[in-house]
């Protein structure tokens, strides 16, 4: 028996994961030269070649997609091992990894973050931004242990903890001619900090009133987004789209300069230091309500780590 067939796994999972040599060479703090030598000298140990060198960017072969497999059930050994032994410690030392988009990383968990890292400063966090589809990869993968998300995720492989609830906004430059026939129906930024976006002393805006404004979308694959073209097929409008974008915060300081109309979620709307130029307004809850919730895997041992940001989380008044 070959016992060394996963001896340096650890520099083909970095290259798996980043689909690239440099970048992985990047990480691991060596040179691409070094680690390309490295990994061809882990085929020739195997006998097989893990990386299909011919795509771009780098992907697996038929006997490296087989080879991923076995090193993560190996890391999950690892992992729930290391996660038994952790349990015994008194959290002097540490590592959790928290996914999420900067809105929910920055605004919404912050006084979760803040907290924990009071209590347990040895604790190494580390923050992930990314798209959703790609957290939640690396969630099941093990390489989360948490994230954020408005997202419902199979609940026969997560557990979930409800955070908050937000509101999807429409925000409208306010030197716009628009504005002046819709006062009844305008929120500022203060509004927004005070929740009267929430409660009917403000009305839901006629939407058909906005179809003929330009729009700012985010890109394909955002709940946001799906969220605007739901409404635009609800209300038979066909947008005029000016601009796509990634993040909300860009969309609304272009709003704020009068680029074009944009979707914004409340927790934007309350941290922007776009105070000056915006005019925000509600839109029908069955489209702009929505749920924010944090998950970790079901079937995963809770570390020590874990335990303590959940109690922390359960126990802060969002």
């Amino acid at each position: 028996m070959n016992d060394k067939l996963f001896n340096g796994y650890g520099y083909v999972y970095e290259v798996y994961k980043t689909r690239s040599f440099s970048k992985a060479a990047e990480n691991l703090f060596i040179s691409q030269s070094s680690l390309s030598a490295t990994i061809r000298k882990i085929e020739k140990r195997i006998g097989i070649e893990i990386f299909d060198r011919s795509t771009i960017p780098i992907g697996l072969t038929e006997d490296g997609v087989e080879y991923i497999e076995a090193v993560e059930k190996i890391m999950d050994i690892e992992h729930h091992f290391s996660s038994r032994v952790q349990q015994l410690d008194e959290l002097i030392t540490g590592h959790l990894a928290i996914g999420g988009n900067g809105i929910y990383l920055c605004h919404v968990l912050l006084p979760v973050i803040s907290e924990f890292a009071r209590l347990y400063p040895g604790v190494q966090m580390r923050l992930v931004e990314g798209a959703s589809q790609d957290l939640e990869e690396q969630l099941e993968s093990s390489v989360l242990d948490l994230m954020i998300d408005n997202r419902v995720l199979p609940h026969e492989d997560y557990e979930s903890i409800q955070i908050i609830h937000e509101d999807v906004l429409l925000a409208v430059p306010s030197r716009w001619p628009i504005n002046e026939k819709l006062t009844q129906y305008q929120l500022n930024s203060q509004d927004i900090l005070s929740d009267r976006h929430r409660t009917e002393e403000i009305p839901v805006a006629p939407f058909e009133e906005f179809s003929g404004l330009p729009f700012m979308l985010l890109h394909v694959g955002n709940d946001t987004r799906q969220r605007s073209e739901q409404m635009f097929f609800h209300y038979n409008i066909s947008p005029q789209v000016v601009l796509k974008v990634d993040q909300q915060n860009t969309a609304l300081t272009l709003t704020s300069h009068g680029v074009a109309a944009s979707f914004i979620s409340d927790c934007v709307a309350r941290n922007s230091q776009a105070e000056n130029g915006v005019t925000y307004y509600r839109l029908p809850p069955e489209f702009a309500r929505r749920n924010v919730y944090m998950f970790y895997k079901k079937n995963r041992l809770r570390t020590r780590c874990l335990e303590e940001f959940i109690k922390i989380t359960e126990s802060t008044a969002f």
